[in-house]
Parts: structure tokens; C-alpha cells; sequence
């Protein structure tokens, strides 16, 4: 029987927010094939791995334990990863389109000359072929691509975000059924690169991911328009959002990038700053609730988005509905 293998993610023994949405394509694509559903995780021990996973209804965990993977390094889950997909021979080996994951997936396909798939929408397996749906040009079209396999692993990122967190049922309570444990066999000097220390953002920020209220910026705000922008965000409660060029300026962490290279969102409510509305930024917003653009110029794209249009300089208009909101909420408490 083949096997479909989910490679999960984790820090600090918490699993990814992705994790059940990419079982759930695992175990899709495995019933179709009638193959096993094997999660991944890769660790320097077996950490809290079986409550973690209780709640997933997970029938078989490989646990790969190694000194050298007790942090993220794309060496390490390279080496190791490698090494398991020789031993076993998978037919699918998925993983989600995370920053890790992007930075690892690729280069594991090139170690091992295999067929790889990035930034998925959905999979298919049949007739020795990898059947993908992916997003083109910005995001504005759609494409179904057919990669035949040969008989060899196939290995793929799915996007985050897309098919859902599946709902947990009465029976997710149970472990996992069978954990089979490894330990690799990496290449001589696969430590060399080691965590130093890990920066975490402010526990007052509200993270892209799952915020219901995003204000972005662009370059139309400038640097300092930022400070003003995150104020205003943190008296309504939303998350701080850029374009890539804010981000490759270094006025805001590349984390808070939206758009295709950057994070798909969709919160219920959008307020676009300074931003002229490039499909490379809008296709990872264009599925927000309700959209508020604020731009001086009455011809930029980001209007044939909006639901309500403010033409005027957002760092202007930004500190005078945050004195507003500090107004109203001064009545209310009197």
C-alpha cells in the first residue's frame, strides 16, 4: 500500500494552524488511492508530539529525531527528510506553503531529483501523474497542471488558507494508532548552522493570520506614516499589514507582507493605506468582507476594489478618525 505523507510543522510544542487543513488534503488524496496517511514531524526528541496530535485523529505518526533538528535549519530537514523518503519511497510527500516550508520543499526535490509542485490550491493523483490547481497571474486566473511521475515521489506545498480547517469530531480524542520512530542519518557538519536566538513580535500585535481587521500600508504613507497607521490599528483592535515594496524598504518586518509573495488574507474588515492596488498586493486581500481605501489618487486601482473610497492623504485623514474614536469612547464611559 503507498503512503501520503503530511510533513507538519511545529515550534516550542504547538503544531502549525495549518496542520489539520493539510491532513485533511492528505487523507482526501490517500482515500482515493487507498493509501496510508503518515504525518511527519521532525524533532531532537519526542517533545509533546502525541497530545498534540490527539486531537487530529492521526492513524500513524513517524516521529524523525535528531540532535540537529531540534530547531528549524533548512539543512537539517533536508538531510533528514531525504534520508526517510530513500527508506520509504512515498508516493506524495505534502507540506504547507509556509515560509519553512517554501525555504525547504524545493531544495529537497533538487537533493533528490524529484517532481516538486509549489503554492498548490488542491491535488490529484492518478494515471502516475500529479494533478495540480494553481493560481496565475496575480491570482486572476486559475490553472490545472499535469506532472507525470514516473513512478517517483512526488512533493508538493500547499497554500494555507484554502481548503479549511477541518471541523474536529467526537472521535478525534484517541493518539495516533502506530508511531514509528527514525533517526536519520545525516551528512558530517549538518550542525553547522545553529539557532541563536528567536525575536518574537510584540504580544500586543494582532497577527496577520487570523486578525478580522487589517490596516495596510504602502508606500504611499512613507515611513513614518507607519508609526501613525499601527496607532490607529491598535485603537480599533486590527492587525498592521504592508506591500511588498513597504517591506523591502525595511519600514515594516516582511512578516506583514500581503500579497502573492507575501500572506493571502481575508479579515472581515480591509482599510487600505497609501496603496495604488498592484495585482501582486491585491490578490492576497481581494477576498476581504469589506474593503476602506484611503489614497489621494482618485485613479489608483485600489478604488475598483473598495466598498467605500476616501481620496486624501492617509496621514492625515488617519489621526483625525483616531481622535474620533478616542471621543466617542470618552462619551461612553461618561
Amino acid at each position: 500500500m503507498g503512503e501520503i505523507w503530511a510533513v507538519l510543522e511545529h515550534e516550542q510544542g504547538i503544531l502549525h494552524e495549518q496542520s489539520s487543513e493539510l491532513l485533511g488534503e492528505a487523507v482526501t488524496i490517500a482515500r482515493e488511492q487507498q493509501a496510508e496517511v503518515h504525518a511527519i514531524m521532525l524533532a531532537s526528541s519526542e517533545i509533546s508530539a502525541l497530545t498534540m496530535l490527539s486531537s487530529l485523529a492521526i492513524a500513524t505518526l513517524d516521529l524523525v529525531e535528531h540532535a540537529h533538528l531540534a530547531h528549524y535549519t533548512t539543512e537539517g530537514y533536508v538531510g533528514a527528510l531525504a534520508w526517510l523518503i530513500r527508506q520509504r519511497s512515498p508516493q506524495l510527500v505534502l507540506t504547507s506553503a509556509t515560509p519553512n516550508g517554501r525555504d525547504y520543499m524545493p531544495r529537497l526535490a533538487a537533493t533528490l531529483r524529484l517532481p516538486f509542485l509549489a503554492n498548490c490550491l488542491g491535488l490529484d493523483l492518478r494515471l502516475d501523474a500529479l494533478f495540480a490547481l494553481r493560481s496565475i497571474y496575480e491570482g486572476r486566473a486559475y490553472v490545472q497542471t499535469r506532472t507525470m511521475l514516473h513512478g517517483q515521489t512526488a512533493l508538493a506545498t500547499l497554500m494555507p488558507g484554502v481548503r479549511g480547517t477541518r471541523a474536529k469530531h467526537e472521535t478525534d480524542t484517541a493518539s495516533p494508532r502506530v508511531v514509528k520512530r527514525y533517526t536519520p542519518e545525516l551528512a558530517p557538519g549538518s550542525g553547522k548552522v545553529r539557532r541563536v536566538a528567536l525575536t518574537a513580535s510584540s504580544l500586543e500585535e494582532v497577527e496577520l493570520d487570523v486578525a478580522e481587521r487589517i490596516v495596510a500600508g504602502g508606500r504611499g504613507i512613507g515611513q513614518e506614516g507607519f508609526t501613525g497607521m499601527a496607532t490607529f490599528a491598535h485603537s480599533v483592535g486590527a492587525a498592521v499589514g504592508a506591500t511588498r515594496v513597504a517591506t523591502d524598504l525595511g519600514w515594516v518586518e516582511h512578516t506583514r507582507q500581503i500579497g502573492a509573495t507575501g500572506k493571502i488574507v481575508r479579515p472581515k474588515l480591509y482599510i487600505a493605506c497609501g496603496i495604488s492596488g498592484a495585482a501582486q498586493h491585491t490578490s492576497g486581500m481581494s477576498e476581504a468582507q469589506t474593503v476602506i481605501a484611503i489614497n489621494p489618487d482618485r485613479s489608483a486601482p485600489i478604488f475598483s476594489l473598495a466598498d467605500l473610497g476616501l481620496l486624501g492623504d492617509a496621514n492625515q485623514i488617519l489621526p483625525l478618525a483616531t481622535t474620533l474614536l478616542e471621543e466617542m469612547q470618552h462619551a461612553k464611559s461618561e
